[in-house]
């Protein structure tokens, strides 16, 4: 068997040569007449040409074969880019961390609500509670104003008493809790148109509460055609004595208490020498003084604790 790949005494194997003799004839066809020493350095030219064809024809595909290499490993890099794109599924651990972490947000509301609490537990320094053993009442008491226990009744119609003074030591309001008598009083020629300004319910407790419809009540009786001014009383009432309709007197007073007769007012009856308002704009405007709202509290917040 013939080897393919046996060279000649040139170099070129039988492969080469036989291009060589396919293009010969042309060849020895144009060196007709020539010098045969020309003719063989020209045959050497014409190999050698050949050889550096074959030569860039081998470097073309090395090249060829380097760049899809190259393209093979970039296509390689750019498909592996989606595969380390899971690496950002580390960003949910992030997420699931943070709900944790707020979750301690309620702990630090419950401790903000804390000192509320404790402001509201706070007692009011302006304000004590006065407890009366005697007379089995207590209420509210302003701070700067006392309250004493006072005789009252007889022994026939025994009754507990207390007086209440402001800072100044005015009587500004008195607690009556007993067997009394009748109400009544002298009248003048006529009646006085009568307004009640404020109402409010009370602290005390019972049926008879109930019964006798007891409310806090501020009532004043317009005097001013007779030169008498506003008379007013700031206290408690019940359906009858609170009834509000046009009268020469005014009584604060509840009936029905469990031990008779209770008051606790500015006064129990207009009286000779009560108190009195220039005009209905003055009476109203008491309502926002300090004293007035003092009043209120205090009568409002009454308790039998017998």
């Amino acid at each position: 068997m013939v080897d393919s790949k046996r060279h000649d005494g040139h170099g070129l194997s039988m492969h080469d040569e036989s291009m060589e003799r396919s293009y010969r004839p042309e060849i020895d066809g144009n060196m007709l007449g020539v010098d045969s020493a020309d003719v063989e350095r020209k045959r050497k030219m014409w190999r050698l040409r050949i050889i550096v064809l074959v030569a860039l024809a081998a470097a073309v595909l090395a090249a060829g074969v380097l760049v899809a290499s190259n393209l093979g490993s970039q296509g390689q890099a750019q498909s592996g880019s989606p595969l380390q794109t899971p690496a950002a599924t580390t960003a949910p651990a992030t997420i699931t961390a943070t709900p944790t972490a707020s979750a301690t947000a309620p702990a630090t509301t419950v401790a903000t609500a804390e000192p509320g609490a404790s402001t509201t537990a706070t007692p009011d320094l302006r304000w004590t509670s006065f407890v009366s053993a005697s007379a089995h009442a207590q209420f509210d008491l302003p701070m700067g104003w006392t309250a004493t226990d006072v005789p009252a009744g007889t022994a026939s119609n025994p009754a507990s008493g207390i007086q209440v003074k402001d800072e100044a030591g005015r009587v500004l309001a008195k607690f009556y809790h007993g067997a009394g008598g009748g109400v009544g009083g002298a009248c003048g020629p006529g009646t006085y148109k009568q307004t009640e300004l404020d109402k409010a319910a009370t602290s005390l407790t019972g049926q008879w509460v109930t019964t006798s419809q007891a409310r806090f009540s501020f009532r004043v009786l317009d005097q001013t055609a007779q030169g008498g001014g506003i008379g007013y009383q700031i206290g408690l009432v019940d359906k009858s004595s609170g009834e509000v309709r046009d009268s020469c007197l005014m009584y604060s007073f509840v009936a029905g208490a469990p031990k008779g007769t209770l008051s606790f007012a500015t006064s129990d009856a207009q009286a000779p020498g009560s108190r009195t308002f220039s005009t209905m704009a003055e009476a109203t405007q008491y309502m926002q003084t300090p004293e007035y709202q003092k009043l209120k509290r205090m009568i409002t917040s009454l308790q039998l604790t017998q």
